[in-house]
Formats: structure tokens, C-alpha cells, sequence
């Protein structure tokens, strides 16, 4: 892939590599692990600078903490960087999220808790409540409404809140790709490409293991990526066994190979879920020695998100006082 020549962002990258000097490296996930207590392990993140300055965080804030660090990047990027609205195809994950959970409580008939809320995003969390209260969705992005509108029809047909996550997931990589389209960067096409395979890929395996027909799974596939509706058509048919040889010849054989491997084990995604995090972040690092384009901030906002999945596995692990072990067997890799 040819590296940019786009000088619009080299300031921000200046001071973006010298930032990334401070993510958390191994050794500091490390000592979090071996912390005696979700104290100590938090006080790892204040000593090392997470979220703003201030006043101390108890434990059972830490989710509060965690969010200020990625609004923290955010407010970088968009003070410093010529035109934010590159940016939206990251924050909006955030949306989408938060659509889940306006509309898992009112599904649930129960409130919304603002804790589960993530920041940054780019339609504010009051402005969400007001279009939940007058069920009025017009102001949201067309796709958006689209979503919210399927989610409450499919879930009067099947009172199943797993299909509010699978039409949210479905319209948010559908969006990300057409604001993909909006920013001039292979590297990011590239991106948000993966993203679709891989999401149509956990798609395709969670329908085989609750054994739900094709016309189940095509509903939800998202156009887009590198393989046709056919080609998924076909991997359906298959046993679980053959489908790693039908990606044999593609960018994802050996994460195949190793996904087969975890779910004959387990029968549950959390091994591919963490194999399709490695695998992003080995393609976020093949941009640290870029020094032109939009690539090294795109790179360093998704290694910040993994990095915060990571301290977010050891904190539940903590609390909730999960053997060492248990803790680095869900790590994902690091971007340091």
C-alpha cells in the first residue's frame, strides 16, 4: 500500500507520536494483572496519566475513567487536525452504541443508565433521550432511523434484544463504509473493509451455531467488503470444519485456522472476537512510521480503543477476582 503524501496533518502527528510514548506497554498491563487489588491496578491508570486531571477515581468508576481518556484523544484530534469531520466514521461507533442502549431500556421498559452511555460521540446523549421520549427519529441520520425502526419491528416479532445488536452492527459498518468513501486514504478503505469481512464473518459463524437458515443470516450481511453475498452463501452450507479452507487463499486463512481451533474448543466467539482485534492491530501498526496522512491519527484513535479494552478486561478481572491467568488469556495484543 503507498504511503500518503498529504502534509495537512503533520503537527498533529508530531505530537501524536510523542503521545503514544505513554500508552500503557506490556509491562504496565502487567502490573495491573499482578496488582493485589482493583485499587492498586488503578492507580496504575492515574499514575500513568488516564483520563483528566482532577479528583481521585474510586473503582467502581472506572468505566467514568476510561471514557475521559478516549474523550481526552478525541478533543486532540479535533482541536489540531484541518477538518474533524474525517473523524466522524470512528466517533460514530459510539452512536451506535448508545442507540443500543436507549433502545435496550425501552424495550426492557427500564432507564436509561448514563454510566452505559459513550463519549465522544456526535449526537449527544441528551438530544438521544428527547428523541426516545417523543419517539421521533427524523433528526437522525437516515440510516440511524432506518435501524432504530427495524430493531423495535423485529423485536415485536421475535422479543429477541439480540436482534436490536445484529441491525445496529449491520447499519453501523454499512455507514462507516460510506464515510470511508468520504475520506482519501487507502489505508482507511482498507480498514473499514476488514471490518465488514470480519463482521460478516462473526455474522456467518454465530448463525451456524444457533443453526438459523441462510435467509436468516443474508438479512443481516453487509454489502460491501471483499466477498459477494454468493461466496457467504456457500461458506453457510458448509460444515464448521470446511469453512477455514475456503478462506485458504485470502488475507484471513490463519485467523481462520486459529478461530476453527477456538471454537471446536469452546463453541463460543470470544477466541475469534479477540483474533479479529489482533488481527486489526496488526494493521493499525504498519502505520507508526508514517509521517504524511490521516493514517497515524486514524491509527492511534483505534489503538487507543484497543488499549482501553484491555484495561477494562483487567479491571472486570479484578473485581471480580479472576486468576492472573484467566485475565492475560483475554488480552488483546498491544499497539506498544
Amino acid at each position: 500500500m503507498k504511503g500518503s503524501t498529504d502534509t495537512r496533518y503533520v503537527y498533529t502527528i508530531s505530537r501524536i507520536r510523542v503521545i503514544e510514548q505513554k500508552m500503557l506497554s506490556p509491562a504496565m498491563l502487567e502490573r495491573m494483572i499482578e496488582a493485589n487489588s482493583p485499587e492498586e491496578a488503578l492507580k496504575v491508570l492515574q499514575d500513568a496519566g488516564y483520563g483528566f486531571a482532577g479528583e481521585g477515581h474510586r473503582v467502581s468508576d472506572y468505566e467514568r475513567l476510561l471514557n475521559e481518556e478516549q474523550e481526552k484523544v478525541y478533543q486532540l484530534l479535533m482541536e489540531t487536525v484541518p477538518d474533524p469531520r474525517e473523524f466522524d466514521l470512528l466517533i460514530i461507533k459510539n452512536d451506535y452504541h448508545n442507540l443500543k442502549v436507549y433502545l435496550k431500556a425501552e424495550l426492557s421498559d427500564q432507564e436509561v443508565n448514563s454510566s452505559y452511555l459513550l463519549k465522544p460521540s456526535l449526537i449527544p446523549g441528551e438530544q438521544l433521550a428527547d428523541l426516545f421520549r417523543e419517539r421521533d427519529f427524523a433528526e437522525l441520520p437516515a440510516r440511524m432511523t432506518e435501524a432504530v425502526e427495524a430493531s423495535f419491528d423485529a423485536f415485536a416479532k421475535t422479543r429477541d434484544p439480540q436482534m436490536v445488536d445484529l441491525i445496529l452492527d449491520t447499519a453501523l459498518y454499512s455507514h462507516m463504509l460510506e464515510l470511508s468513501a468520504e475520506v482519501n486514504s487507502e489505508f482507511v478503505t482498507g480498514l473499514v473493509n476488514t471490518m465488514v469481512d470480519l463482521t460478516n464473518l462473526r455474522i456467518l459463524l454465530r448463525t451456524k451455531l444457533i443453526n438459523r437458515p441462510w435467509e436468516f443470516m443474508k438479512s443481516f450481511l453487509i454489502a460491501g467488503g471483499s466477498f459477494d453475498s454468493e461466496f457467504y452463501r456457500e461458506l453457510h452450507e458448509l460444515e464448521f470444519d470446511q469453512i477455514a479452507k475456503a478462506y485458504a487463499n485470502t488475507a484471513y486463512s490463519q485467523l481462520l485456522i486459529e478461530s476453527m481451533n477456538s471454537l471446536r474448543l469452546s463453541r463460543s466467539l470470544a477466541g475469534f472476537e479477540k483474533l479479529c482485534d489482533n488481527y486489526l492491530v496488526a494493521m493499525l501498526k504498519t502505520t507508526k512510521y508514517s509521517i504524511f496522512g490521516i493514517e497515524p491519527l486514524v491509527a492511534y484513535y483505534l489503538a487507543k480503543e484497543m488499549e482501553i479494552k484491555n484495561v477494562r478486561i483487567i479491571m472486570v478481572g479484578k473485581i471480580n477476582r479472576l486468576e492472573q491467568y484467566a485475565i492475560r488469556e483475554r488480552l488483546r495484543e498491544t499497539y506498544v
